[in-house]
């Protein structure tokens, strides 16, 4: 006997439009050994869709996530930074606490790293 789901378009379709970069994030091409970029994309995808769509905060949240992650996978600064300051074990859904945690790491680290971008910011062009 085949077994069907039944899945909530409306619900999909919300968790998608507050993630712009979900294709380029779970479409990204990491090395075989980037054991990291595996579980954050993995940790991801699991996430976002296990979010409350009603709720605006958890939209909020999964909003600047996706833009953190799109960050990880278009700069690699951003990226090798991020590595020192996440680990594999961090990014398990294991328990609401570590979830928690490993969400507020990443949306921390990306507001320092653009605030650090915005005033780094070199002109390479003479005048």
């Amino acid at each position: 006997m085949i077994e069907t789901q039944t899945i909530d378009i409306t619900h999909v379709n919300k968790i998608l439009s507050n993630c712009p970069h979900y294709d380029d994030i779970v479409g990204y091409e990491y090395k075989d050994d980037d054991t990291l970029s595996k579980a954050l994309i993995d940790w991801y995808k699991e996430l976002i869709f296990a979010i409350d769509g009603k709720s605006e905060k958890e939209l909020k949240i999964i909003y600047v996530l996706d833009k953190s992650l799109y960050l990880y996978t278009k700069d690699h600064r951003y990226k090798k930074e991020l590595k020192k300051i996440i680990t594999v074990d961090d990014v398990k859904l294991t328990n609401f606490a570590l979830i928690k945690e490993a969400i507020r790491k990443i949306i921390s680290f990306t507001c320092l790293y653009e605030k650090k971008e915005l005033l780094e910011f070199s002109n390479s062009k003479w005048l």
